[in-house]
């Protein structure tokens, strides 16, 4: 008994630390952001390793809940592995993997935090198929040389000084790495919270001037390869991978060939793996050959550093030779903005609950797609009436197809051709809007009681048509019921926005069960990044 008291102890310290790390970086995550120059500036770093972070947060909290024994370390390592994103969140998650099995293994001391360091080190090199000096492999590889806790912080921070010296892509844009900054208040957190007497803070490099991102998306393609960043590769592919050792072998060898930033980290039998390429459809191929792929993701990444700069810098450039008819759509969020645009939207505007339009700013959307006949998607109760007010105002051929939310606007878009009249897209598009259920998952503000749930402030709750139709303890626990009320006994597509502060893997792991029990459903997961609702839903 007082060996199992006593493991679980360790594993609350190492539970404290996590939690320590992810306050401390979440706290300056937009900072690391604005410093996302290498290997893409798509002004995600700083995001990515918050949510590894959280993934490895809620799975020490979930095995602590449990109390029924274990490796901490182990499972740990596996959450922070499941929730990586990007390049930066892969080897975050294999540096704390090493670290945390490390302190569960031997005991919380500063000699098993060091062993932990250069087991992290060693794992890091291997996981990177091509690594760079200058980024959180060089901040990881000094901190694993030094003698003790305090040091080891020490040559962290001078590593990260040196690392605009290393490449030269830093050293144009006037920023150390992103993703060594984010390693360095990781450390430095879970080293002060385990209590080796080491200082956290101040980052000078997170204090200074915002970096102007869109300078840093103007770097020519000649620079970034000479930095390391490989030519212009337009996809991030990124997937869980079930298969033994000697097949994410032959899978990094196939990769090798297709493309650059390869990251591949595992325990053995479940495997983390990222690249950017240009062959989509080969790079997902060489991991259906290699085993059970899962949690598949794909994004673009010239979209991804347009709407950085464009957001950050100017407006785009009006489009050459528009289309016959043209699309507007509201919407917030980076994700959902990057899907209206892989649809041909021509303008986006901001907007949604809480944050609604004005005609002014819907007028301007419209005439600057050049086109005489556009289409707008209001998406959002609120906005309708906005929406069709503007038709007064502009001199265009206007409609305004009545999308009340999101993912009907997205149907909407299924059936929208830009070389198509007014006319046909509208009917098409209506009818395609029309045939979507939605709902939408948030916090309920205060108690509350309906025909279909009841909930106590803080609860999660899942909003459709009909009002307020589920609710949960858990975000999970209220969308899984929310998509079986959507569903009915006819849904055949479930599509899922997933938010800025929700849990990706979690979202993924409930509808799994929700696709178990209905034969023939197809599902799928999009990257919205909307603000207030971790899960927005439509069923077709």
């Amino acid at each position: 008994m007082h060996v199992v008291a006593h493991r679980q102890e360790e594993c609350a310290r190492i539970a404290q630390a996590i939690s320590s790390a992810l306050r401390s970086l979440a706290a300056v995550r937009e900072a690391v952001d604005r410093l996302n120059v290498f290997p893409v500036p798509d002004g995600d770093t700083g995001s990515n390793m918050v949510r590894t972070l959280e993934g490895m947060a809620r799975t020490l909290e979930e095995f602590e809940a449990r109390g029924d024994g274990g490796d901490c370390g182990t499972v740990a390592a596996r959450g922070a592995l499941l929730a990586a994103r990007g390049n930066s969140g892969v080897i975050l998650a294999q540096i704390l993997g090493a670290l945390v099995r490390s302190l569960s293994d031997e005991g919380v001391s500063a000699a098993s935090w060091m062993r932990g360091l250069r087991a992290a080190a060693a794992g890091a090199r291997s996981a990177v198929l091509s690594p760079k000096p200058g980024t959180m492999l060089s901040v990881i590889e000094a901190a694993s040389c030094a003698a003790d806790p305090a040091e080891a912080i020490a040559a962290a921070r001078r590593a990260e000084e040196r690392t605009p010296t290393q490449l030269a892509v830093l050293a144009q844009a006037g920023v150390v790495d992103s993703g060594g900054a984010g390693l360095v208040v990781v450390l430095e957190a879970m080293s002060a919270a385990l209590g080796f007497g080491t200082p956290v803070g101040p980052y000078p490099w997170l204090e200074a001037a915002p970096l102007p991102l869109a300078s840093v998306a103007d770097l020519s393609s000649s620079e970034l390869e000479d930095a390391g960043g490989g030519e212009d590769l337009r996809f991030e592919v990124m997937f869980s991978l079930e298969a033994p050792e000697r097949q994410v072998e032959a899978l990094r060898v196939v990769w090798a060939g297709l493309g650059d930033s390869i990251v591949v980290v595992g325990d053995g039998s479940v495997w983390r793996c990222h690249v950017h390429t240009n062959e989509l459809a080969a790079a997902i191929q060489a991991g259906i050959d290699a085993g059970r792929v899962r949690d598949l993701s794909v994004s673009d990444l010239s979209e991804q550093v347009e709407e950085v700069a464009w957001v950050q810098a100017a407006p785009r450039a009006p489009l050459a030779n528009p289309p016959q008819t043209a699309v507007v759509a509201v919407g917030l969020g980076e994700g959902i903005a990057r899907l209206f645009r892989s649809f041909g939207v021509a303008a986006i505007v901001a907007g949604g609950q809480g944050s609604n339009p004005s005609i002014g700013e819907l007028s301007d959307a419209v005439l600057s797609t050049r086109s005489k006949r556009v289409i707008v998607l209001p998406n959002n109760a609120n906005i309708l009436a906005t929406a069709k007010a503007m038709l007064s105002v502009v001199d265009a051929e206007v409609s305004v197809i009545p999308t009340v939310h999101v993912v009907q606007g997205f149907a909407a878009l299924m059936a929208y051709d830009p070389e198509s009249s007014l006319e046909e897209n509208e009917a098409r598009m209506a009818e395609a809007a029309r045939r979507v259920r939605w709902g939408e998952v948030t916090r309920a503000l205060r108690d509350g009681t309906t025909n279909a749930a009841q909930f106590h402030a803080g609860d999660a709750i899942g909003i459709a048509q009909d009002g307020i139709v589920a609710s949960g303890t858990t975000p999970e626990s209220a969308l899984e019921a929310l998509c079986e009320y959507l569903l009915g006994a006819d849904g055949e597509i479930l599509t899922v926005l997933v938010g800025d502060q929700a849990d990706r893997s979690a979202a993924v792991e409930c509808l799994e069960r929700v696709q178990a029990r209905h034969e023939g459903l197809e599902v799928e997961v999009l990257d919205g990044g909307q603000p207030l609702y971790p899960y927005l839903v439509g069923v077709e």
